[in-house]
C-alpha cells in the first residue's frame, strides 16, 4: 500500500488485492483508519458493479461492444451494427447475458427464419457471436444457419447503360445527375461520389478518391476522411469530356445521395429497363473491364476492392452480349473445322 500527493493537491492511495492493482483519489491525506475505510468502501462498490454487470442483459453488453468500436470502425458500419441490434427480437436482447446458452441462439435463428432473409439472419447472428466472443471468450457458438440464397446479380448491358446515359443527359430535370451516374459506371461507390469536390480533380483529369459521404449512427450525413476499405483510396483517370463537364458545372454532385437512386429508377421506368441501382453500375464496370481483357489487378485497383475474391465472387460477371459474341466465335471455329 502506498499514498502520494499529486500536483493537483489530491492524494492517491494505491493498493493491491488478489494481485490486481487499484487506485483511490481523495482530497485530504487519510489516516490509517480512513485508509482502511476507503479501501473497504471501494471494494464493496466494485463488487456491486461486478454483480450488476453479471446481471446485465444481452442488450447491455451489445451496446457496450458497439460503443467500444465507435472510434475504430466507420460511421456507416456503426450505424449498421445499431440497426442490426435494433432488429434482433426483444425476447433475446432481454436475456441475462451470462445465462445465454446455445439453445437460446438456436431458437433465435429458428424464429427469424420465418420473417427474415438468410443474409439478414447471418448479419444478426454475426453480431450476437461477436458480442459473446468479446465478453465470454470461452463460450463456443455452434449454430446451424439457413442456406444462403444464391442471387443472380443483375449486370446491365452496355446498350442499357448507354441508353440510360443518353436519356439522363437529354432530360432537363435529370441532367444534373449525369456526372455522378457516369462515375458510378467507372467503378465509384455512391459514398465516394458524394464526397468528391472539384479539388479532387487534377489538371490531367485524374480523380483522387480518399473520403466518403455516409450516414452516422444518428442518420446524419457526414464526410469521413477515409473510404470503405484501405484499398479504396486510389487515383482514377476519367475521360476528358467528363472532366470538362465537371469543371464547367463547378462541382461533382450536390444533394441527397438517395436522389440518385430515385433518378435511376425513374429513367429506367421511362426506358422500360430492368431496375438496378448505382451499385450495379460497379458490376457493369468490372464485367466490361474484364471482357475488354484488363488484368484482374488493374480492375481491382480501379474499383477499390479489398480483395481479389470479393471482386471475382460478386462483380466479375461477363456481360450477356460478350458471352453471345464469345459463343458465336466458338461456333464459327467448329464450322470451319
Amino acid at each position: 500500500m502506498a499514498i502520494e500527493k499529486l500536483k493537483s493537491g489530491k492524494y492517491r492511495l494505491r493498493f493491491t488485492v488478489n494481485k490486481k492493482k487499484y487506485s483511490i483519489y481523495t482530497g485530504k491525506k487519510p489516516t490509517k483508519a480512513e485508509e482502511a475505510m476507503l479501501i473497504q468502501e471501494y471494494m464493496e462498490q466494485i463488487k456491486k458493479e461486478s454483480v450488476a454487470k453479471k446481471n446485465g442483459s444481452f442488450l447491455d453488453f451489445a451496446n457496450e461492444y458497439i460503443a467500444s468500436k465507435e472510434n475504430v470502425l466507420s460511421a456507416s458500419t456503426i450505424r449498421g451494427y445499431k440497426n442490426t441490434l435494433n432488429a434482433i427480437p426483444d425476447s433475446f436482447k432481454d436475456l441475462p447475458f451470462y445465462e445465454i446458452e446455445q439453445h437460446d441462439i438456436t431458437r433465435l435463428v429458428n424464429d427469424m427464419v420465418i420473417k427474415a432473409k438468410p443474409k439478414t439472419i447471418y448479419n444478426r447472428h454475426g453480431l450476437v457471436v461477436a458480442v459473446l466472443r468479446e465478453f465470454r471468450p470461452d463460450f463456443t457458438v455452434r449454430t446451424k444457419l439457413p442456406r444462403k440464397e444464391q442471387k443472380d446479380i443483375y449486370t446491365p448491358s452496355e446498350k442499357e447503360v448507354k441508353a440510360l446515359f443518353e436519356y439522363i443527359d437529354n432530360d432537363k430535370v435529370f441532367h444534373r445527375y449525369y456526372i455522378p451516374i457516369h462515375l458510378g459506371a467507372m467503378g465509384l461507390r455512391r459514398s465516394e461520389i458524394g464526397a468528391l469536390t472539384l479539388d479532387d480533380l487534377s489538371e490531367d483529369n485524374i480523380l483522387t478518391i480518399c473520403k466518403a459521404k455516409v450516414q452516422d449512427k444518428d442518420n446524419k450525413w457526414i464526410i469521413q476522411n477515409y473510404t470503405k476499405t484501405e484499398k479504396s483510396n486510389r487515383k482514377i483517370p476519367i475521360p476528358k469530356e467528363l472532366a470538362d463537364r465537371i469543371r464547367e458545372q463547378g462541382y461533382i454532385y450536390k444533394g441527397n445521395l438517395n436522389q440518385i437512386f430515385c433518378t435511376l429508377d425513374s429513367a429506367q421506368k421511362a426506358l422500360g429497363l430492368p431496375h438496378f441501382g448505382i451499385h450495379r453500375l460497379r458490376s457493369y464496370f468490372a464485367s466490361k473491364a474484364h471482357a475488354l481483357g484488363l488484368p484482374d489487378s488493374i480492375i481491382l485497383t480501379l474499383g477499390g476492392w479489398k480483395s481479389d475474391n470479393v471482386m471475382k465472387n460478386i462483380y466479375r460477371k461477363a456481360l450477356e452480349e460478350d458471352v453471345a459474341k464469345g459463343t458465336q466465335t466458338y461456333l464459327e471455329h467448329f464450322d470451319k473445322s
